[in-house]
Order: C-alpha cells, then structure tokens, then sequence
C-alpha cells in the first residue's frame, strides 16, 4: 500500500491521485457514462460525441430495421430525435457495460421499445419521409418577438414578490 503515497502531492495529503481512482475502478467500477449536454459541449467535444452518436445510430438502425417512419434519414436535423437518441445511446452503454448483469440488456429493450414509440410520434411531427426534409418550426412563445413580453412578465413578477416580502417584514429593509 505504500504505492498509494505521494509525497509531492500538492493537496498535501499524500495520496496518489491516479492509484486512487485505478482502485476506485478496480473495487467498484469505472466512472458511470454522464449525461450529454449538447448545449454545454465545445466545438470538438460536439463534434467528436456527434460522429459517434451517428456511428451508433447507424448500426441500430440496421441491427433493429429501422424505418424512415421511426427514423427519418435527416434525423440529425431535429433536435427532438437527437435528444431522444442521444438517450438512447447513453442507456445502451450502461445496459452493455461489463459491470451489469444480463438482465440490463432486456430492461435496455424496453427502453427502446418507449423509445421507438417517441421516435415515430417525433418523426410523424416534423413531416420528414425517406426522400423529403422538413424543417421545423419555433413556438411562437420562444421566438425572439416575444422576449421581451418574457422579460416584463419576470420583471412584474419579482416586483410583486418585493412588495409581498416587504408587506410580510416591513422592517426588513430598514436595518441599520
């Protein structure tokens, strides 16, 4: 155990970061896959996650004979599908980890069967077919014309909330 020291550790605890985690690993298992966040990702981090995304995609979408009714081929164009995908993808890779058991892969299936239900509802609302894109539409609600309606309501609304802390602890402002 004397392997786990470090003298030069600059937490000053002596402990060797990287034996550490090896025994953490060891003992329990890598680190569980995180979440993707596509909104958070740099240029690189998106586009190398994304190319493996479509890698496994591709390969579903033969394994299980997928269709442009669940699949549409510009699926990679429509947020909805890539959110649902990319979860999809993330519960594959706990499922087929050596640490699972067995069972993991059918809880998998299941997943992926709520998952093609999604997929098709998906697909049928962006109008896509196996020769024709469409693309989508905002909400009116989260275009930018209607930011500044957003902008006044939060404004009356931590407004009203002043005047309720205030009428509840009137001395509340007056501290001296």
């Amino acid at each position: 155990m004397d392997d786990l020291h470090d003298e030069s550790d600059p937490n000053a605890d002596g402990l060797d970061p990287a034996v550490v985690e090896g025994l953490v690993a060891e003992f329990i298992g890598p680190k569980a896959r995180r979440p993707v966040r596509w909104h958070e990702m740099s240029g690189d981090d998106y586009e190398r996650t994304f190319v493996d995304l479509a890698g496994w995609v591709r390969r579903v979408a033969i394994r299980y004979q997928l269709d442009s009714r669940e699949l549409p081929p510009c699926w990679w164009r429509h947020g909805a599908l890539i959110e649902e995908l990319t979860a999809l993808w993330g519960s594959w890779e706990v499922a087929y980890s050596d640490r699972q058991s067995a069972s993991a892969m059918a809880d998998w299936h299941s997943i992926f069967n709520e998952t093609r239900t999604r997929l098709r509802e998906w697909t049928s609302r962006t109008g896509c077919s196996a020769r024709e894109h469409r693309g989508g539409t905002t909400p009116p609600w989260a275009d930018d014309l209607y930011n500044h309606w957003w902008s006044e309501f939060i404004t009356a609304v931590l407004d009203e909330r002043e005047v309720e802390a205030a009428a509840v602890h009137p001395d509340a402002g007056n501290r001296e």
